[in-house]
């Protein structure tokens, strides 16, 4: 074969729609072959579900964990893990009316993971309705069953896969929460990150880094500085010097030094955080216009109102 030749094969992209006929007619081959209630059929009904899921087609695929579960119920049982790990795929195709009961099912699985994303989903569909309190309740008992989940796997990547969901779940806690049950939960997540990932790993700085900013929101602004100093060098080294993620944690180690006098460097480091997102999204991206908006604050504050005006007029030409 040409090397012309072999890019074109590189560069050819099977369509969805044929690969998905093609999980369809395994799924109805092993159905017939081997009858409705076989692992080999229940299986091929799952890998067609979370394909069509997967690419973008949720009517489909909940017409086929529809069926799935109700094979799964026959074969199984109705309280088996894998019915209701089944179940809570069927959960995250199915709009929110339908959607929460299904997971309210799934959070009773004995799979702690399976139970974790099931409280979480509740959670999220909780602060989507605008019920804090009852988000996070939900949130507090997903973290609980991602704890006993990281206890759980076996192997070295299924922790840190948990963990950094345990953070995810974690930093939404935090911000809806009281300060002190945010600080708490932070904290835990940043022990089982450590522990999973390592103390120097990306993912645990940005838990890291979030922490930081919950500290300071609490006027713990000591602890927030120690902990923003490491996380920067964490990320700078992991992810780069020039990552947004470095900008949010310049933003937030601004403050602290804003906080502690130290307005120097506070200014260094809310331009460093404009400086960066706006090479990240450019001038008019949500982000670098809230930077903006701090620095010019920032600048007001120290007097500086003419430095401040030329920030503003870059607010106002922004296009509607």
């Amino acid at each position: 074969m040409t090397v012309l030749g072999l890019a074109a094969l590189l560069a050819w992209q099977p369509d969805p729609a044929m690969l998905g006929k093609l999980y369809q007619e395994s799924f109805d081959r092993k159905k017939q072959e081997y009858g409705a209630s076989d692992a080999r059929t229940l299986q091929a009904a799952r890998d067609l579900g979370l394909f069509l899921s997967k690419h973008g087609f949720p009517t489909d695929a909940r017409r086929v964990f529809t069926e799935l579960v109700s094979l799964d119920e026959k074969a199984l049982g109705a309280d088996a893990g894998q019915t209701l790990a089944d179940v809570a795929s069927l959960g995250s195709v199915s709009p929110p009316s339908v959607a929460e009961p299904l997971w309210r099912r799934a959070s009773e699985s004995p799979e702690f993971a399976v139970a974790a994303r099931a409280f979480a989903a509740l959670g999220q569909l909780r602060e989507t309705a605008g019920d804090q309190r009852g988000a996070a309740r939900f949130y507090r008992q997903a973290l609980d069953k991602e704890e006993l989940a990281i206890g759980q796997a076996t192997t070295i990547s299924g922790k840190a896969r948990l963990a950094i969901l345990a953070g995810g779940v974690a930093q939404v806690l935090g911000q809806i929460a009281e300060p002190e049950e945010g600080i708490m939960a932070l904290r835990r997540s940043l022990a089982l990150e450590r522990a999973a990932l390592g103390p120097r790993h990306p993912e645990t700085a940005t838990t890291q880094a979030n922490l930081a900013g919950v500290l300071l929101d609490a006027n713990a602004v000591d602890a927030s500085l120690e902990l923003i100093r490491e996380a920067i060098g964490i990320l700078e080294q992991s992810m780069g010097k020039d990552h947004p993620r470095v900008a949010v944690s310049a933003t937030i180690y601004a403050h602290g030094l804003r906080a502690k006098g130290d307005f120097v460097r506070a200014e260094q480091n809310y331009r460093r955080a404009l400086a960066i997102d706006e090479r990240a999204y450019g001038p008019s991206q949500a982000q670098t216009l809230d930077d903006i908006r701090m620095l010019a604050e920032f600048l007001r504050e120290r007097g500086k109102a003419q430095e401040a005006a030329v920030l503003e007029k870059r607010l106002i030409r922004v296009p509607k």
